[in-house]
């Protein structure tokens, strides 16, 4: 019948499973085999002074940029990125306008990717193109974080860095991967699931930090990973699905698990580029964006992708708002938490992330009725008492006594790891779920600001607390 066609239409993809495959592999392996190229290219003799078009190309992709970093002054956040001097009331308005910011933004987006990926539209059919979702996504962020590095040049701020340029291309592809699995998993799991999954994220963060980087955790850390790991099993344990596939939810554990993997991958990989080759958050965010455009659009074109979202549109017109909203929002909420992060320091947005993850939860099931059990109240309860006890933590550790310069000579090149590690893993921790590819290198600077302005004795208590 007429009705089972479309509901059958409406379960493809818009590509085998083969062909998207290969895609992803024609789409990232004909760069990487172009780097390679690259790199022997002008290992050769006499190619040094070689004005070739050729030439010319392989040493943008491969070589450091011409200009050295200047002193570090542009996207490292200062005391000046404070609201300070101001009243007290009017500080807590400018924390308030960011939470309410962020928690708008990406509320709206979450209730627009629910929407995009799990409900019909006119011709019965639901859009299934992850790729292009990624595509129109980061295309906008692109043009956002481009336009906020040309205000900062135009403000005297330094933007330059040292690294070669296909270093950005690395957490391009594992931020594609990650927002596409995410995106897919939809198919398979619940919205409320997916969210209260991505906020165990933490325990393949320390795992990748481990493996990557060598980094080691607290006891209580490791606490919390197992409360967080908790509450989602026992909520998924009591949930009745209503995915739109029925019956697999397990590809949806598996589409869920590639997120979290390719996410940590990114966040540590993202930590090294910004330490390695003095990377600030704003280049971190065109690069990344620029190649995630490209490889996603040339995914598009190899699998014809492309034309089966045209007819969709052309059929569902409907769906353009909601494709360009969700791109808004998910841009407009990274400016958002790039300003939260450099002017209060990532404690306060996790914070304020937390309470937005919670919102999207009630949310989704208030707009899309799922059905809701006491037990998966508790398991929501305990997921969220976890992130409530890591703020906890994060606060006591924010409040202890600064090392002094002559403690921290004394301890040597130990004590300043210390402190990096820590930094790194707020960083990583407060990276958002649609993150346009970049990591916010801002928590070790608000950190400093904030010391700085607890030494001052003329500041009050209450600006302090709320710092």
């Amino acid at each position: 019948s007429e009705a089972a066609v479309t509901s059958n239409r409406s379960l493809e993809m818009p590509a085998s499973a083969p062909l998207e495959t290969a895609s992803y592999i024609l789409s990232f392996g004909s760069f990487y085999a172009f780097v390679g190229f690259a790199k022997w290219l002008l290992s050769q003799p006499g190619r040094a002074g070689d004005p070739g078009v050729l030439t010319a190309l392989a040493r943008l992709i491969v070589e450091p940029p011409a200009k050295s970093v200047e002193e570090k002054r542009s996207e490292r956040p200062s005391a000046k990125g404070r609201p300070s001097g101001d009243s007290f009331v009017m500080a807590a308005l400018h924390v308030a306008f960011c939470a309410v910011g962020i928690v708008v933004s990406y509320v709206l987006w979450g209730y627009m990717q629910e929407r995009i990926m799990t409900q019909p539209y006119a011709t019965g059919e639901l859009f299934r193109s992850s790729k292009f979702l990624v595509f129109a996504n980061r295309a906008l962020a692109l043009l956002v974080a481009y336009a906020a590095r040309e205000a900062q040049r135009a403000q005297g701020a330094c933007v330059s860095h040292t690294a070669p340029l296909y270093q950005f291309s690395f957490s391009s592809v594992s931020n594609i991967l990650s927002s596409v699995s995410q995106y897919e998993a939809l198919r398979y799991i619940s919205f409320p699931t997916q969210v209260l999954a991505k906020s165990c994220k933490m325990v393949p963060v320390m795992v990748m930090g481990y493996f990557v980087s060598r980094k080691t955790y607290p006891a209580a850390e490791y606490a919390i990973a197992v409360l967080l790991t908790s509450g989602v099993f026992l909520f998924k344990t009591y949930e009745v699905n209503e995915a739109p596939v029925r019956d697999t939810e397990l590809l949806g554990v598996c589409f869920i698990s590639a997120y979290m993997v390719c996410d940590s991958f990114t966040s540590n990989y993202q930590s090294r580029v910004f330490k390695q080759y003095s990377v600030g958050s704003i280049t971190m965010m065109v690069y990344t964006n620029l190649f995630s455009t490209a490889f996603t659009a040339l995914g598009l074109c190899l699998t014809w992708e492309l034309a089966d979202v045209s007819r969709f549109v052309s059929e569902n017109p409907a769906i353009l708002p909601h494709i360009f909203l969700m791109a808004v929002c998910s841009a407009i909420g990274q400016l958002f938490i790039f300003h939260t992060i450099k002017t209060y320091g990532p404690l306060v947005f996790a914070t304020i992330q937390t309470v937005r993850q919670l919102l999207s939860i009630f949310n989704s099931f208030v707009q899309f009725g799922h059905e809701v059990v006491p037990m998966e109240l508790l398991g929501i309860g305990i997921v969220f008492l976890a992130l409530g006890a890591q703020i906890g933590l994060r606060y006591r550790a924010s409040r202890r006594p600064e090392v002094r310069p002559a403690a921290a000579a004394k301890g040597g090149v130990r004590a300043a790891g210390d402190s990096g590690d820590a930094k790194d893993s707020e960083r990583e921790d407060c990276a958002d779920d649609d993150s346009d590819g970049s990591r916010t290198d801002a928590g070790g600077g608000a950190s400093e600001a904030h010391q700085t302005l607890l030494r001052k004795g003329h500041q009050t208590n209450q600006q302090q607390q709320l710092l």
